[in-house]
């Protein structure tokens, strides 16, 4: 009569239980697939019914908007462009006015700028601008108030402000960023002489 060793017998219960265990998983997989597939199916179609409301009130908003409202609410497309127009000038205006700002203390921009943006051996702060080969706004520097021109490295770089503090320099610096000076930074200054550029943020 066949038999079978201890080791036999446990090596089956093992193959079994493995078997199982795979059946188990296999069916919780399908089980979660199905799940997931009904709630994709629900998502899809509470988005439709969304979508079609949205379509409806798009179009009963045109009906409405074509039938009741009346030639003088409209605006005209030359109407726009010369809007657009003064908002530009407006905003070159403004940016004019960054260039004036008065900070109550001046910063004194002589030819070589040694001393510009020092204030007694203390450190001060000043945003950077722009950086320019070929342009030259030196002539203009004596006009303006807080407006620092440093000559370096074959560029004239231009900054404003003279701020004791660096969170006053960050707000300033936010302002000219809002205003389209998107490369504007930060610098501190001791003695007219840079110390190093300031974290942004």
């Amino acid at each position: 009569m066949p038999f079978i060793t201890d080791e036999e017998l446990q090596d089956f219960k093992d193959q079994i239980e493995k078997a199982e265990e795979t059946k188990r998983t296999s069916d919780y997989m399908s089980e979660k697939a199905v799940k997931d597939e009904q709630e994709n199916s629900r998502k899809f179609k509470i988005a439709t019914i969304i979508l079609g409301i949205i379509a409806l009130l798009g179009v009963a908003g045109t009906v409405y908007f074509m039938n009741f409202s009346t030639p003088s609410n409209m605006i005209s497309q030359k109407d726009h462009k010369d809007q657009v127009g003064i908002m530009e000038t407006k905003i070159v205006g403004l940016e004019e006015t960054i260039q004036n700002l008065s900070m109550n203390q001046e910063l004194n921009a002589n030819d070589s700028g040694a001393n510009a943006g020092s204030l007694d051996d203390e450190v001060v702060y000043a945003v950077q601008i722009g950086a320019f080969e070929e342009k030259n706004l030196s002539m203009y520097s004596d006009n303006f108030v807080n407006f620092k021109e440093i000559k370096s490295e074959g560029f004239n770089k231009y900054a404003l402000g003279n701020f004791e503090t660096l969170n006053e320099a960050k707000k300033f610096r936010r302002e000219l960023v809002r205003l389209g000076f998107r490369n504007a930074f930060i610098a501190s200054y001791q003695n007219g002489e840079r110390l190093k550029i300031e974290e942004a943020w």
